[in-house]
């Protein structure tokens, strides 16, 4: 297929890990979510191609500053654990 991705792939915020499985609440969600948003702006340009993806990457762009700079904040916290 030449690399096409023509469905929408299983990357997801912690809000839709905690509607389908029985995970608590914890500090885990600052670090998914933050990892989550941070794959989505570095990758924003190939998302944006693809109409159900694209909404994030609109969404992430909507979101206050304040509360898109702690989610990739919270991202470089924890990759930074992870590399040194």
């Amino acid at each position: 297929d030449g690399g096409l991705m023509s469905t929408k792939p299983y990357i997801s915020g912690s809000n839709y890990l905690m509607k389908m499985s029985n995970y608590k609440k914890g500090a885990w969600q600052e670090i998914w979510d933050g990892l989550f948003w941070r794959f989505m702006d570095k990758h924003r340009n190939f998302f944006q191609q693809n109409p159900r993806l694209g909404m994030l990457v609109t969404m992430f762009d909507k979101m206050p500053e304040e509360k898109r700079e702690n989610h990739l904040k919270n991202a470089d916290v924890f990759l930074s654990k992870l590399t040194t």
